[in-house]
């Protein structure tokens, strides 16, 4: 009878054993699958975010280009005004500067044949 006891026990704890092998192979597959989900979704959401973030850097580079190239153009304009404003300025004053000088000598040459 204690043989049979014995073996029972054996049977038992070697049963045992094994069924906790079992399950824990089952565990080690299912978390190893787990693994490989999760380090997939991670590469995923990193090249999904690094594309965004180049993408968000390109859009940003091209935006400020052209705010600087109608920037450039605005003070280019501006400043071609304003250059224009003088040589207008400075031609309308030698315009009158010369008709001054000439009604001047003109109002001479009368006042020297009047008299």
């Amino acid at each position: 009878m204690l043989f049979f006891l014995a073996a029972t026990v054996n049977a038992v704890i070697i049963y045992s054993l094994i069924a906790l092998a079992a399950a824990g192979g089952f565990l080690a597959l299912f978390f190893a699958c787990v693994t490989v989900f999760y380090i997939g979704a991670i590469s995923v959401a990193a090249f999904v975010i690094s594309t965004a973030i180049i993408s968000a850097i390109i859009a940003a580079l091209v935006a400020i280009g052209w705010v600087g190239f109608f920037w450039v153009l605005w003070l280019g304009t501006k400043r071609s005004m304003d250059l224009a404003k003088h040589s207008l300025s400075v031609t309308g004053s030698a315009f009158s500067a010369y008709s001054s000088a000439r009604h001047a000598h003109r109002h001479q040459e009368l006042h020297k044949v009047s008299d």
